[in-house]
């Protein structure tokens, strides 16, 4: 794998790409200092204009290519070096703690807790599990940034479900229909409970049943919200609040 200032180094000076790689590399420089990013992304990929303005800066057709996949393969990047699936940043943290005022959280399924991670510096208590089952496949939840329990998602609420103001799941994986049945439980046990779930609806994150179980709490603080969790890519991941 090339070194990141290769990969980022043949970028023209075309304002708008070249602000794209400024926020990526502030990404990857950060979690490289296991820390969470400060602001969100902008939407990342070689527009036809943008092409047509490096072209002129006397950029090749092939240059841009290479820099319009990586552009567009950063989520994969990121997830491979970092084990960060959602996109998470402190401007997020911060916005849901504006809204929904700090609670108690209990985190599943947290991977390397990012978000658990941004929450907690937000000001909110987080009690953080993970199976760790995905331990051994790649960097997911190899180097938590925070203390993480090993558990299942239902194991996990059983536990703390009585210690805490709201569950979060993070992009669960969407071929395990496990997640049904953790909805069906906490419906069933912790109706008291918020259950905040970052995703792509019917897409990349979760099972299809689960989506199909899914009641959508209509709160208009989700709005502010899911502004600092703006689309960069060809994924629509957004937070919502379930019951």
């Amino acid at each position: 794998m090339a070194s990141w200032e290769k990969l980022t180094a043949a970028v023209p000076p075309v304002p708008s790409l070249q602000a794209q790689v400024a926020a990526m590399t502030a990404w990857q420089a950060a979690l490289a200092r296991r820390e969470l990013p400060a602001e969100p992304l902008p939407r990342l990929g070689i527009t036809p204009a943008d092409y047509l303005a490096g072209r002129l800066a006397g950029a090749t057709d092939a240059s841009l290519r290479r820099l319009d996949a990586l552009l567009r393969n950063f989520r994969q990047y990121i997830a491979y070096h970092y084990g960060m699936w959602s996109f998470v940043s402190q401007a997020l943290a911060k916005r849901w703690t504006a809204a929904f005022g700090p609670q108690r959280y209990l985190e599943v399924a947290a991977g390397n807790g990012y978000l658990s991670a941004a929450l907690h510096a937000a000001g909110n208590a987080v009690t953080t599990t993970d199976p760790q089952s995905w331990v051994g496949e790649n960097v997911t939840g190899r180097t938590p940034l925070v203390p993480v329990t090993q558990a299942g998602a239902t194991a996990a609420l059983w536990r703390y479900g009585a210690q805490v103001d709201a569950v979060v799941m993070a992009w669960s994986p969407d071929h395990e229909p496990n997640d049904a049945h953790f909805l069906q439980v906490m419906r069933a046990a912790f109706p008291q409970l918020q259950l905040f779930v970052i995703g792509e609806r019917f897409g990349a994150t979760n099972s299809r049943l689960f989506w199909q179980l899914a009641r959508f709490v209509p709160d208009r603080r989700l709005l502010a919200v899911n502004q600092a969790l703006p689309r960069f890519d060809a994924i629509n991941e957004r937070v919502y609040l379930l019951h």
